[in-house]
């Protein structure tokens, strides 16, 4: 009894080691075959007021968070986490913001609408009826909108005036959460493979990581760093 009580301890210690020596040190999936040798560091973790956070993006001031349970738009301190200002959604469900420089668009699971609503007040400024799909995160990007369909599985990419399908490309894992782009590279996150890919313009995968959170949703880029928010109502700073 002695014995086995001495190898827990041992087995404990090293452990709890282990722990500490990963504190700031978040992964490349060693599952991956195409996961490159570059792990990323959490440079900041701050709290979002969302109960329920979904999409994330960034203004150039402020971060913005959907709560997907009350339909609500937090601008959120990068630095602090302290909430901003509000808008109120008015898609039910909502699951994505981007920012196209001026304004947002939103997007729901459960809608083929897409809207672009005034940054200060939640007006909104343009609708897109998308006919069929039902988009889980969104991105502006090249004077692009990229919308994540939970029904197929893929990217689209559409034109933000007409809303008419250019083109689109392939999840790699089971669905989109989160969905950036850094101006080289597309990042999708994936809670249901606690994954995040990066991938090309053509949606090739260059690599994947494993996720600083146990449920990674929102995904956006400051210019800088990537955010990633995830389920436990962290959103995570991270540098590559």
């Amino acid at each position: 009894m002695m014995k086995t009580n001495g190898w827990f301890w041992v087995f404990l210690i090293v452990f709890s080691l282990l722990l500490d020596s990963c504190e700031d040190r978040i992964f490349n999936n060693p599952f991956d075959p195409y996961a490159e040798d570059v792990s990323f560091k959490i440079i900041n973790t701050i709290q979002t007021p969302a109960s329920y956070p979904m999409g994330l993006t960034w203004d150039g001031n402020t971060l913005w968070n959907v709560d997907g349970y009350h339909d609500i738009l937090y601008s959120i301190n990068r630095l602090s986490g302290a909430q901003v200002r509000t808008i109120s959604s008015i898609l039910p469900e909502t699951s994505g913001i981007a920012y196209d420089g001026e304004n947002l668009w939103i997007c729901s699971e459960s809608s083929s609408y897409v809207y672009r609503v005034n940054l200060l007040n939640g007006d909104i400024l343009k609708t897109l009826h998308l006919q069929k799909g039902n988009f889980s995160a969104v991105e502006y990007a090249e004077g692009s909108l990229w919308l994540a369909d939970r029904l197929t599985n893929k990217v689209i990419q559409a034109d933000p005036s007409t809303g008419e399908v250019v083109s689109f490309f392939h999840n790699p894992g089971f669905r989109v959460d989160g969905l950036a782009f850094d101006g080289t590279y597309f990042w999708i996150s994936d809670s249901s493979t606690l994954s995040i890919y990066q991938l090309d313009k053509d949606g090739n995968v260059k690599a994947t990581y494993l996720a600083p959170g146990q449920s990674p949703r929102g995904l956006t880029f400051d210019g800088h760093y990537l955010w990633n928010v995830d389920g436990i109502q962290k959103v995570f700073q991270l540098e590559f």
